[in-house]
């Protein structure tokens, strides 16, 4: 087996191990931030100088989170990202189809499901939608909209 043969499976698994460690980093939004400092200023000693500057700085935060909360937005890394994997599986397919068959079947299949998984990512990073301030997509759950 010859090293140009075993080059685009690597790529191919590389890339699916990209997209599966993009969705295991720990998300954090703004809220959390938020009670995070309002725990921190709690701790602050009231002799400290600077507790009344970190209290306005947390009013800051909350006004910014109020005006911006409606505001709705793509992630345009996770759009490029998607056209990359995509590009990639389609070149994966190709390469699977054009060598005739036999194993390279398996590489015609991971290049289709390359290109799907890919495909609906780019689609869900495209459309319009309250992220936080990493880019994340905001789900609200049942429990919080019976808060509201």
């Amino acid at each position: 087996m010859k090293l140009s043969e075993v080059t685009p499976i690597a790529v191919g698994f590389l890339a699916f191990a990209g997209v599966l460690w993009q969705g295991r980093r720990p998300r954090f939004d703004g809220r959390d931030r938020l009670k995070k400092d309002l725990d921190l200023l709690e701790a602050i000693p009231d002799d400290l100088p600077i507790k009344d500057a970190y209290k306005q700085h947390i009013s800051d935060s909350f006004e910014a989170l109020i005006r911006d909360e409606d505001r709705r937005s793509r992630d345009p890394r996770g759009v490029v990202l998607g056209i990359l994997l995509m590009v990639v599986g389609g070149w994966l397919t190709w390469v699977g189809f054009d060598q005739g068959g036999g194993w390279w079947h398996f590489l015609t299949a991971f290049g289709v499901l390359l290109f799907l998984i890919a495909a609906f990512g780019t689609v869900e990073d495209s459309t319009k939608r309250q992220r936080d301030e990493r880019g994340h997509v905001i789900r609200r759950t049942a429990a919080d909209e019976d808060q509201s």
